[in-house]
């Protein structure tokens, strides 16, 4: 259950070496995934399809601007509405959301900023790895699924556009 829940490590990986000239911050508008935000750049767009555990396809939209090779903004989403899990609440999807996509990445450390359970919950978390260390907030709207995700070299650590580039999130 926990496989549909997190971006996998392969996309995140491949993101780290596709980098994109810095340019002015630019608002990016996906109607089919119902959102906006804003990005560092021009976003390079990608479509994967996966599968859950009970053999599900489904696909996982990204939208991903890499400034640097120190730095990686990127937001994913999900429509879930074909396998949506009936019997879970919200609270723990987004739990399991941290937990598959720290573990896909091969986090050691992990720290829980925020949880919100109100109209558009969301999970909000640190991580590091042996490469990287990052910021993600985690939305669970409407049965899709949103993942605003930023990457930082270890030497650069988080910077503070991870929080401008996550506030600007905003669902339709």
């Amino acid at each position: 259950m926990k496989k549909f829940l997190f971006m996998p490590l392969l996309a995140v990986i491949a993101v780290l070496f596709s980098f994109t000239p810095a340019n002015q911050w630019e608002l990016y508008t996906s109607a089919e995934g119902h959102f906006s935000i804003t990005f560092p750049g021009k976003p390079e767009e990608s479509v994967q399809d996966d599968r859950t555990e009970d053999n599900v396809i489904f696909k996982i939209h990204l939208a991903t601007v890499a400034p640097s090779d120190d730095e990686v903004y990127m937001t994913g989403w999900i429509d879930m509405r074909s396998f949506y899990p009936k019997d879970k609440a919200i609270k723990q999807m987004l739990e399991d959301s941290r937990d598959g996509a720290t573990a896909s990445m091969r986090a050691t450390k992990v720290t829980t900023l925020a949880t919100d359970l109100g109209d558009k919950p969301y999970i909000e978390f640190t991580f590091e790895t042996e490469e990287f260390t990052g910021k993600d907030r985690i939305y669970v709207i409407n049965k899709f699924q949103y993942s605003i995700i930023t990457i930082f070299s270890l030497k650069k650590g988080i910077l503070p556009s991870a929080d401008k580039f996550i506030s600007s999130f905003k669902p339709a």
